[in-house]
């Protein structure tokens, strides 16, 4: 049977796994829209690319003039996605950083709760085989 301190630790224990759980999941929210970002960003730089790609050939020289304009356009854009995209790259960084110590931190304390279930659960089975044995002694002393 445990003690009233140990079902105390235990409940710590398992407040301190929500909690963390809640932490966790608040980073990969985070992390999570972080990396939404850069893909969008990559997504709309391979738009960019296909654009200039498919479309900076002309057929006339009525378009001639613009086409050095739409190559400068499409280009600034793509300097300022990526621009962008290098800024975002530590932020999420960290934020993955900030995940994994979360993690971590959850894992210790379910590990914690788990070992701590473990030995008392292995304690009150050890107590039930002795008090089986003294019974079993007392049988066979009659």
């Amino acid at each position: 049977m445990a003690t009233e301190g140990d079902r105390r630790r235990l409940r710590a224990l398992e407040t301190m796994e929500r909690i963390k759980r809640l932490d966790t999941e608040a980073q990969a929210r985070e992390t999570g829209a972080l990396r939404a970002r850069m893909d969008r960003l990559e997504s709309e730089k391979q738009a960019l690319l296909q654009r200039l790609s498919g479309e900076s050939h002309i057929d006339g020289l009525e378009g001639a003039p613009y086409l050095g304009r739409f190559i400068r356009s499409i280009r600034s854009e793509l300097d300022r996605i990526s621009h962008e995209a290098a800024k975002l790259a530590p932020e999420l960084a960290r934020a993955e950083d900030r995940l994994r110590a979360a993690l971590s931190e959850q894992k210790t304390y379910e590990i914690l709760r788990l070992t701590r279930l473990s030995e008392l659960r292995k304690a009150a089975r050890k107590r039930e085989a002795a008090t089986q044995d003294e019974l079993s002694l007392l049988r066979w002393n009659r």
